[in-house]
């Protein structure tokens, strides 16, 4: 199971302030001079992103039987292009959101991402796949799900899907916005539970909440929603979800950021900015074991 793709092999710019200034350093500094042999500070962050493909590569290899597409902006979906047309990872199940979002090719003009990676997501979600060795397209199955969906395989596999909900889809599509409309997913595990809430911000949570008891939403790990900004925290779901661990999967930026409020609640806020890769192993017994890029233990929850 994958859940969402951003091809992460350079800094952005706002990273490259925000570290320098965590490091204490102008960014010139930052960029040019060395801090640790000949390598700079910048050169030395960026040894700590991993390429999806490559990571899939070493740890998985053996195809994608679920892609989950929390939601359709394109700092989920970078790299979609690669790692199912160039190197035809197999694919068997594409999950994915009935929006109505659009965008052309002039929107690709002055940004970041890639104009063939969107074209790759229509193509998914219309459950197509690359050519195989024979020259025909490779097909998959596309699931449209919503909250509390039942179906073979994931209710197998301990997975809920807590949001979105036809109502939040529907704002999202007239507001022309779609954070509010992302996959909210549990999985739980040994008894332990971990929720993967994509950019959900204050109306999904408010769904969620309005929904569910609060001791049905309790977990160990939390994927900080929208990054770890502060849009994405919602204080009365952190203290619902009461989670030992929060992990930023960008983290740190000043103007924006939730570590503190996020750490009035857990035991710790983790960031992939400062971590690199980070690794959760929830073993049968309840263990859980967090490393970061090297491998190095971060921290351990026992029962």
């Amino acid at each position: 199971m994958m859940v969402d793709i951003n091809n992460s092999k350079s800094l952005p710019e706002d990273d490259v302030e925000a570290l320098a200034e965590y490091v204490g350093v102008s960014k010139f500094a930052f960029k040019n001079l060395a801090h640790s042999g000949t390598r700079s500070w910048e050169q030395y962050y960026q040894s700590l992103l991993v390429d999806p493909y490559e990571y899939y590569q070493k740890n998985l290899g053996q195809g994608v039987f679920r892609y989950i597409q929390t939601h359709p902006d394109m700092d989920h979906m970078g790299g979609l292009h690669r790692f199912f047309w160039q190197e035809k990872v197999p694919l068997s199940n594409f999950w994915d959101v009935q929006h109505k979002k659009e965008l052309d090719e002039d929107s690709f003009k002055y940004g970041p991402h890639a104009y063939v990676d969107w074209c790759v997501y229509q193509l998914l979600r219309m459950g197509v796949g690359p050519e195989d060795v024979q020259g025909s397209d490779s097909r998959h199955r596309v699931m449209h799900l919503l909250r509390d969906a039942d179906g073979e395989y994931w209710r197998e596999d301990d997975i809920q899907i807590l949001a979105p909900t036809s109502e939040l889809i529907d704002q999202c599509n007239e507001a022309d916005t779609y954070n509010e409309c992302s996959f909210v997913i549990k999985l739980s595990y040994g008894g332990r539970t971990v929720i993967l809430p994509g950019d959900a911000e204050k109306a999904a949570w408010n769904s969620i909440l309005s929904h569910y008891a609060k001791e049905d939403l309790r977990c160990d790990i939390l994927k900080a929603s929208h990054h770890g900004r502060k849009s994405g925290y919602h204080e009365e779901a952190v203290e619902a979800m009461n989670p030992s661990t929060v992990i930023c999967s960008v983290g740190k930026k000043p103007s924006t950021d939730a570590t503190s409020e996020y750490s009035k609640v857990a035991d710790r806020v983790l960031s992939t900015r400062f971590h690199g890769t980070i690794k959760v192993t929830i073993w049968h017994d309840g263990d859980i074991w967090i490393d970061d890029h090297s491998g190095k233990r971060i921290a351990t929850i026992t029962t």
